[in-house]
């Protein structure tokens, strides 16, 4: 039996099906009926009911961040589109796949009143890579609906990775003649699963010569865990066949690479506050991987000794340089730069240059260690004993502000998980629902890293974890408020009400007091040894497959809560820093 409404759509849900694509993200609404049921009748796909739009956008981007292909996001209309915008513009910035399907209103009952109908027509802006404001589908073809999905992967997964939006405008009755129908998969397939990028050029050729030579990995160099760690290796082979350092930030995988030590610099946040190092260790040639790095010394040293040669490695054309340091752009595939065995190396392996970064490296690790080695947690102990206590499987989702920075500043190569974070538009928005996602996709188990505001700022996402069977564990440094503020100027150019106030902002909540909601078991520790004990047991909770709604030993989610100080965390990255600059005679 034919179905004009649904016919389309199930053509468009098997093309779609045909490119690769296996998770589908639904947030219940009537208007979006056809489209809900269309995609959640064909058993390739696998459905996931997201309550909250906002969280269900990001439960999306967290399964492409480990995956590298895009899950199908499905609303209805009216403002459940609009929440999905920060996390558009997170996958937008970060180069991350997204398809999102957005249910609306036919033309005739737009501009007229009707009830959940707001203008969809290109809400998401720029922050998109395609959009198609599509036929009602009884106007439509089954072919041109399976062509509108060739487009939206394609532009999904090409060349620049990102979101992409249709928005569908379905007239009542929306419940189907018959049967949902499930459309046969094509035959053929117009472009691959995973659309390849042009190939590398010898861009480097004539610079691998020179001595004084760094690479600079930032985050979301490239989509999918698989893919990231392959990267890692390459890039760190490549390094130590020319002897230049590397300095990379955990949520790139580069210093948990093969042969990382020695070559990944894990101290150059520390060593870079300090002048004397600054005008010391100025390169000839810097090579530029990914989006830029999150710490601050890294950008403020290539901004002061300016390189002659700064190559920036851009394959989506994204120019992340608010510096404006570059001084040659490639738009070519660092996979294909770095993974290749072709390419010959310099003569530079035993490089005096390598061997300095790496004197002041060991120094600044050997005061770190003396000053954070204490058994009262900070969020200095926090983070490494996190790092060493998880396995290799494991994946941690980091929060921004402080958390990304702390596991910049205080992770060594010795760790072995995998690290992801949203450093795109680079919020505080959305971490526990993106952690969520990975958990859905990923074989370990995972763990957000987070501080106190931005858990308040997506609690609700907790509640859907049972629903979704999954297990989440959480690890939230509590110092009541925003800390990240106190390290800036205006801390010292404020009345201590007024920034109290109106930036640290505590908000007096007991975490605790989330335990028994939606199955969520609290843990409060105060000592290195209990967070360690805690974490043998939540985080190996996921190695029993899917936790039951009902009751069980390790509820759907386990927070780990250390409460710390912020005064007293001030002062030891004070100490840190004094005692870094001690070490290596700045």
């Amino acid at each position: 039996m034919n179905d004009p409404v649904y016919d389309p759509i199930a053509a468009f849900a098997a093309q779609l099906c045909a490119f690769g694509v296996r998770d589908i993200v639904i947030s219940p609404g009537s208007r979006s009926t056809p489209l809900s049921l269309t995609f959640h009748a064909r058993p390739e796909f696998r459905t996931w009911i997201q309550l909250d739009e906002r969280s269900a956008a990001f439960f999306a981007l967290g399964q492409a961040r480990a995956t590298g292909r895009p899950s199908v996001l499905i609303c209805t209309s009216g403002t459940a589109a609009a929440n999905y915008l920060p996390a558009v513009v997170e996958a937008n910035h970060a180069g991350v796949p997204m398809i999102v399907c957005t249910a609306d209103r036919p033309p005739e009952l737009r501009g007229w009143g009707a009830g959940q109908t707001i203008d969809q027509v290109g809400i998401y802006g720029s922050n998109v890579r395609w959009f198609g404001d599509l036929p009602i589908p009884s106007d439509w073809s089954p072919d041109a609906a399976s062509m509108a999905a060739m487009r939206a992967f394609q532009a999904a997964t090409g060349d620049r990775p990102g979101p992409v939006h249709c928005n569908w405008p379905l007239r009542e009755p929306l419940e189907p003649v018959g049967a949902v129908p499930v459309a046969p998969r094509p035959a053929r397939r117009t472009i691959p699963d995973v659309v390849a990028r042009s190939n590398s050029l010898p861009v480097l050729d004539g610079l691998v010569d020179y001595q004084r030579g760094v690479i600079i990995v930032g985050p979301d160099a490239t989509t999918g865990l698989a893919r990231e760690q392959q990267l890692a290796n390459g890039i760190v082979d490549f390094a130590r066949r020319v002897g230049w350092p590397v300095i990379a930030e955990p949520l790139t995988q580069v210093r948990s690479a093969d042969g990382a030590t020695g070559i990944v610099l894990d101290a150059a946040d520390h060593l870079l506050k300090h002048s004397a190092v600054v005008d010391q260790l100025v390169p000839d040639v810097v090579v530029r991987i990914g989006a830029s790095p999150t710490t601050k010394p890294v950008r403020l040293w290539l901004e002061r000794v300016r390189p002659e040669h700064v190559v920036l490695i851009d394959p989506d054309d994204r120019w992340p340089d608010a510096s404006f340091t570059t001084t040659e752009h490639h738009r070519v595939d660092p996979l294909s730069m770095f993974c290749s065995r072709e390419r010959e190396a310099g003569a530079n392996s035993e490089s005096p240059w390598l061997h300095e970064w790496q004197r002041l490296n060991s120094a600044a690790l050997d005061a770190i260690e003396a000053v954070v080695e204490t058994d009262r947690l900070t969020s200095a102990t926090v983070v490494r004993t996190l790092a060493q206590s998880l396995p290799a499987d494991a994946v941690v989702m980091s929060s921004n502000s402080m958390p990304v920075r702390d596991l910049d500043s205080f992770v060594s190569n010795a760790a072995v998980s995998a690290f992801v974070g949203n450093r795109g538009a680079s919020g505080i928005d959305g971490i526990t629902s993106t952690g969520l996602g990975l958990a859905s996709t990923v074989a370990g188990p995972v763990v957000v890293f987070t501080g106190d505001l931005a858990l308040l700022h997506d609690v609700g996402a907790l509640l859907g974890a049972a629903r979704a069977g999954l297990h989440l564990t959480v690890v939230c440094v509590d110092n009541d408020g925003g800390a990240i503020f106190s390290m800036l100027p205006i801390a010292a150019n404020c009345e201590p009400a007024d920034f109290e106030t109106v930036f640290r902002t505590p908000h007096g909540v007991d975490l605790t007091e989330l335990e028994g909601i939606a199955g969520i078991q609290t843990h409060l520790v105060d000592n290195p040894d209990e967070l360690r004990r805690v974490l043998s047991v939540v985080v190996d909770a996921d190695r029993a497959g899917p936790v039951d709604v009902g009751p069980v030993d390790v509820g759907p989610v386990s927070i780990v809560i250390v409460r710390v100080e912020p005064d007293a965390d001030m002062a030891q990255r004070r100490s840190v820093r004094d005692a870094v600059g001690q070490a290596i005679g700045a």
